[in-house]
């Protein structure tokens, strides 16, 4: 991931997209936050949230990743997965955990650590008091403080990052619970796969299944324009749905 400060448009796009097209997004994209956005302790009882999924981010060239992601319609998102960047200082294109979070507009990130592109298990819960976790091999490992404003959407995701990159990376078995109010927990409808950027796309491999559900997400960068890559376009395929409202 670069860090420059015109391109976070398309970035900030893909985290806090419930519809195409609904809002038009800006943000000023802030130095990355390492190793973690700490927000204190985690609350007692049950999160608001819980999404968990088996990832794995694979494939050739200068950057592919793999991501679920949680978003409202108010510019306020989180993902959590595996990136690998050759572009990066910070991970020299090796594959790291990393979280990115928008805020109002604002995007940040921060990696935590090595990871492989092997199937890993990670996860995610948030909790009302502002509370994000960060879950890798049924383990927490860190915490950002995170404002959510529902209704809420999910993505499985991946990215690549410039013209000629191959993704090949999975989101396994994926499970939401969310919600605690009546008529608005769980999940409605069933995963939408028509959202595909310069040639990724993902295909559920067990539609119409809504928990576990798995996707493949593959394809070869094209169509970027001269000098475009995934922080100044949207370079991805993405499964999403929404929460029961």
């Amino acid at each position: 991931m670069t860090t420059h400060t015109n391109t976070t448009t398309s970035r900030l796009r893909r985290l806090a997209l419930p519809f195409i097209g609904a809002i038009a997004l800006t943000a000023a994209l802030l130095a990355p936050v390492s190793p973690a956005s700490a927000a204190g302790a985690v609350p007692k009882g049950s999160p608001y949230l819980l999404y968990t999924a088996t990832i794995s981010a694979d494939g050739a060239g200068t950057g592919y990743s793999s991501y679920i992601n949680v978003h409202d319609a108010h510019n306020n998102a989180y993902a959590f997965g595996i990136q690998s960047d050759k572009g990066s200082p910070e991970s020299k294109g090796k594959p790291r955990f990393i979280w990115e979070r928008v805020q109002n507009g604002k995007f940040t990130y921060g990696y935590l650590g090595p990871a492989t592109n092997k199937n890993t298990p990670i996860g995610m819960r948030w909790y009302q008091n502002d509370v994000a976790t960060m879950i890798v091999n049924h383990k927490t490992i860190g915490t950002l403080k995170l404002n959510l404003d529902g209704r809420l959407f999910f993505n499985a995701e991946a990215n690549g990052r410039l013209n000629g990159d191959v993704v090949h990376s999975t989101v396994q078995n994926t499970r939401i619970t969310v919600g605690n109010v009546a008529g608005r927990t769980g999940l409605n409808g069933k995963w939408n796969t028509n959202f595909s950027f310069h040639g990724i796309k993902a295909t559920q491999i067990n539609a119409p299944a809504v928990q576990g559900a798995t996707f493949r997400i593959n394809g070869r960068v094209s169509g970027l324009p001269r000098g475009g890559n995934w922080d100044t376009d949207q370079v991805s395929g993405i499964g999403m749905i929404a929460q029961k409202w």
